[in-house]
């Protein structure tokens, strides 16, 4: 795990694409990455359920699970920014993505 004092740094970090907004972003090859405030999403440690917000998103999410990448996972915990790794998309449930280790 990694902290950073900001979103905007841990984006700047890593080099991403885009902007340094929370949710998800993607291209073609699906999510390249999710930020959650953990406002509506759910930390099981090893398992979470991030809240789908629309179709889009959700298709994005569907690529990665067809060709097995994994999505690098940003959660906002006591006033900081936390690089909980990589993790892969397990399958849908409701309006969720159930994500793994």
């Amino acid at each position: 795990m990694k902290l950073f004092r900001n979103f905007k740094t841990a984006h700047e970090y890593y080099k991403y694409p885009g902007s340094y907004r929370i949710g998800s972003i993607h291209n073609k090859n699906g999510v390249i990455r999710s930020f959650s405030n953990n406002t509506y999403d759910i930390d099981k440690g090893n398992t979470f359920y991030y809240l789908i917000k629309n179709e889009k998103i959700k298709n994005a999410f569907e690529i990665n699970k067809n060709n097995g990448k994994k999505v690098r996972l940003f959660i906002k915990k006591n006033g900081y920014v936390v690089d909980v790794g990589l993790y892969k998309v397990d399958k849908f449930y409701k309006k969720y993505v159930k994500l793994i280790k």
